[in-house]
């Protein structure tokens, strides 16, 4: 009996050894995602002129948006993983925007849709800045004079260097502040083939073109609203959203 007991406790032991040296495959990973801004072939950074395709001159000097609501569906359709529980706010003066969301079994994927902008329980449902949690509590997405506003879903700010001088002269900046009651947020879906690796997080890489996003927008005044322009800047943001 006690050469029974010696033997299952060594044969546990081993189990348990194995187990820490990671040959149990784990049934989840980790799934993350990621934003580089680009014009066209080339990388993009903030406040570094670009010709768009109307022939302007082009110096944006600030782009920030919210993301929620990430969807990871197979190429038959089936829903993978929603992860909604993740908002972030990108901004293309950071070092590196990605962001960690959350865990999904391995599958073959086939596309990733995700919203650009808010939720209304988001936008509006921490009308105290400071008791917001992060991200909805960065100052520079509302207006502080009035929280109740709900938050801006997204800021694109610079100017048209119309004379090439490489300075904002008067009449050449816009600001666009999208933000207001008939914004929704805005759709976006990825074709994103991939074959989950295991034991390798799954990192969702996406681009954004900066001149396709600014193409047909005015760039001629400032639009702190939730007008015509401001729907199309969020419409361009989608349509300028594609897999890296």
């Amino acid at each position: 009996m006690r050469t029974s007991k010696t033997l299952f406790v060594a044969a546990l032991a081993t189990a348990l050894i194995a187990c820490h040296k990671g040959q149990v495959t784990p049934n989840e990973l980790p799934v993350q995602l990621s934003y580089t801004f680009v014009n066209g072939a080339a990388p993009f950074a903030l406040n570094t002129p670009f010709v768009d395709a109307n022939g302007r001159t082009v110096r944006i000097t600030k782009l920030k948006y919210y993301v929620h609501d990430v969807r990871i569906s197979a190429s038959s359709g089936t829903m993978l993983a929603r992860l909604q529980d993740t908002i972030m706010l990108v901004d293309a003066s950071n070092t590196t925007n990605q962001f960690t969301l959350g865990t999904i079994s391995p599958a073959q994927v086939g596309q990733v849709e995700l919203y650009y902008g808010l939720d209304d329980a988001s936008s509006y449902g921490f009308p105290d800045q400071v008791a917001a949690p992060y991200p909805l509590n960065v100052a520079d997405m509302t207006w502080m004079w009035n929280t109740s506003a709900g938050r801006i879903f997204i800021k694109l700010e610079g100017f048209v260097d119309a004379n090439a001088n490489d300075v904002q002269d008067e009449g050449e900046g816009f600001q666009y502040h999208a933000i207001g009651a008939s914004l929704e947020p805005q759709l976006t879906a990825v074709p994103y083939v991939h074959g989950m690796v295991l034991g390798t997080p799954f990192t969702i890489r996406l681009k954004v073109d900066v001149a396709q996003l600014v193409g047909t927008l005015g760039l001629n005044g400032m639009f702190h609203n939730d007008g015509a322009e401001t729907h199309r800047l969020l419409e361009n943001l989608a349509s300028a959203t594609e897999r890296l």
